[in-house]
């Protein structure tokens, strides 16, 4: 009896130990497209926008409406030459209410330096601008608004992916970018 109470207490501290991991963590992509559901009819700014304000700050590589922390916000990552060390890679967080820049922050991570690199390698091969191929799928599908575009390479070629939603119905589209 006192070996099956024993499991039953490490089972349940394992399970309280788990929720408060998720919880420290932030949410989980379910949760997280659900708050961006509820947050995009208050976003003004459409992302296609929001990459030509990020281009005040270089050429943009990527866009996406996030909540972070906490905070419902418009990201665009983008590539500058000139810097001291040759390339720099910054998050610009763009006001999807007023359309200008609140903030540029030098990218540090490790992981999102490796994400920016391939997205501005694919971008160095397209010859039309982020903004334009965004701006061609939300033209296609009426109704829906781009929570996210990310360029990569496909078999050598640069294609953007494209996150729509239009209420509760979200999709991916792919769109080349030559």
């Amino acid at each position: 009896m006192r070996q099956r109470i024993g499991i039953v207490a490490v089972i349940v501290s394992s399970l309280l130990a788990t929720s408060a991991s998720l919880a420290f963590t932030g949410a989980s992509a379910s949760e997280s497209r659900e708050g961006l559901t509820r947050a995009m009819p208050g976003a003004w700014l459409p992302l296609e926008g929001g990459l030509v304000v990020g281009e005040r700050e270089g050429t943009p590589l990527s866009a996406k409406y996030e909540i972070d922390d906490g905070a419902f916000q418009l990201s665009v990552y983008t590539s500058k030459n000139g810097s001291p060390s040759g390339e720099a890679f910054m998050e610009v967080i763009v006001d999807y209410s007023a359309g200008v820049v609140l903030k540029a922050i030098p990218i540090t991570d490790d992981s999102d330096l490796t994400a920016a690199r391939a997205q501005k390698k694919a971008m160095d091969s397209a010859s039309r601008t982020l903004a334009q191929v965004t701006a061609d799928v939300v033209k296609a599908n009426a109704g829906y608004r781009a929570v996210s575009a990310t360029p990569h390479l496909e078999n050598g070629r640069p294609v953007a992916e494209v996150t729509l939603v239009r209420g509760d119905d979200w999709k991916v589209v792919s769109e080349p970018l030559d």
